[in-house]
């Protein structure tokens, strides 16, 4: 007996060793390991699943929601855990306070466009649509577009600065989270009343959630049998891409899709996508009758979801219904192009024909168009429309 007992300690000495030794060679090399592994091994050593820290390029701001911070010079930047790329803004003239992705204007301007993040881009200024459109017409662009906005706060940077460079064509970018992003403006300066906070959730106190906050070997496993961390913050988990579908020749691209942010943020059923909405159309009235003042052109440009363009291909993992209530948002927008007599293009048509034959076009766990996307997208406006 008293060998058994001493073989069993013996064991589990050797065990809680080589656990010990495995967490510590896995806090070494685990964060410099691409895919979930590698995020979750980052979320457990630095709190954040990315590869280099990083300052946000856009802050807070009452009058657009957010801003980009002027000044910065080939800025870090993450999309998401495998999407980087650099920025650098610039004002367009002195005291202007906010910073654009484009260079200082010393030039006849052809051509502005106002918009989101995919008007900004998740890309290399190179790959973004913007800058080959205009290299495609021969043309000065300037690309005044700010990330997490909406049309009321587009309005405003046209007024503020699209306005004084009166030029011939405004393309006002549209994606369908910008109802949602009217929303939080207006719930950011008081304007509505915000809605009561959901039922807290019960902080995990358990060995499991324990073990997958501070243990890079357990969430490491844990992430293996999930496919994704589970350690993440109700905010977090909103972003989480959580099914994986394959497309193309020899399914060899692969995209996350269903994150519940965009299910949320899209869905025309929501009381607060429907108070956007309303919010957009005042806005994007003022802002035709604006362009019009001046003699120029405003066309609206409108960007689909990935689960759109890929529908056939998500179908396998989303419901139809889910599918719907991401092409809501997109649907509502075209109705206002028809209310308001707007000049609209629609970018699921030029998305959809490269989408068919198997090309890649969004990024694999993030929303926004890569490279390719980017190309598509350009190319089919400088078909469309010219300064």
């Amino acid at each position: 007996m008293k060998r058994l007992f001493t073989l069993s300690l013996t064991f589990i000495a050797m065990v809680a060793l080589s656990a010990a030794l495995g967490e510590g060679l896995l806090r070494l090399i685990g964060p410099r390991l691409g895919g979930p592994l590698g995020a979750a091994a980052r979320y457990v050593t630095t709190g954040q699943p990315y590869a280099e820290a990083w300052t946000p390029a856009w802050i807070a701001n009452p009058d657009h929601y957010h801003i980009l911070r002027p000044g910065l010079v080939d800025a870090l930047q993450y999309g998401s855990p495998t999407v980087q790329f650099r920025l650098t803004t610039n004002e367009l003239w002195e005291g202007g306070g906010i910073g654009f992705r484009t260079r200082p204007i010393d030039f006849f301007v052809d051509a502005v466009v106002v918009g989101d993040s995919f008007g900004l881009c998740f890309t290399e200024q190179a790959d973004c649509w913007v800058d080959l459109l205009g290299q495609l017409w021969r043309r000065n662009v300037v690309n005044l577009s700010q990330p997490v906005t909406g049309s009321r706060s587009h309005l405003k940077i046209l007024q503020d600065f699209g306005a004084p460079l009166t030029p011939p064509l405004v393309i006002w970018q549209f994606f369908g989270n910008d109802f949602n992003d009217d929303y939080g403006l207006a719930l950011m300066r008081r304007e509505v009343e915000a809605p009561a906070p959901p039922p807290a959730a019960e902080e995990a106190h358990d060995l499991r959630g324990w073990l997958r906050r501070h243990s890079v070997l357990y969430a490491m496993i844990e992430t293996t049998l999930a496919g994704r961390y589970l350690g993440l913050s109700d905010y977090e988990a909103l972003f989480v891409k959580p099914h994986t579908v394959r497309f193309g020749p020899q399914n060899q691209h692969v995209m996350q899709v269903g994150g519940q942010y965009e299910l949320q943020a899209l869905d025309m059923a929501r009381p607060e996508n429907q108070l956007g909405l309303a919010m957009s159309r005042e806005a994007l009235r003022e802002a035709a009758a604006l362009v019009e003042g001046w003699g120029g052109r405003l066309v609206v440009v409108l960007i689909p979801t990935r689960e759109e363009v890929y529908r056939e291909v998500v179908s396998a993992v989303l419901s139809p219904q889910d599918i719907d209530r991401l092409q809501s948002a997109r649907e509502a927008m075209l109705g206002l192009c028809a209310e308001l007599a707007l000049t609209c293009l629609d970018a699921y048509d030029a998305l959809r024909p490269p989408a068919l034959r198997g090309e890649a076009l969004y990024f694999v766990d993030d929303l926004h168009l890569n490279p390719n996307g980017n190309r598509a997208l350009a190319a089919w406006l400088a078909e469309q429309v010219h300064p």
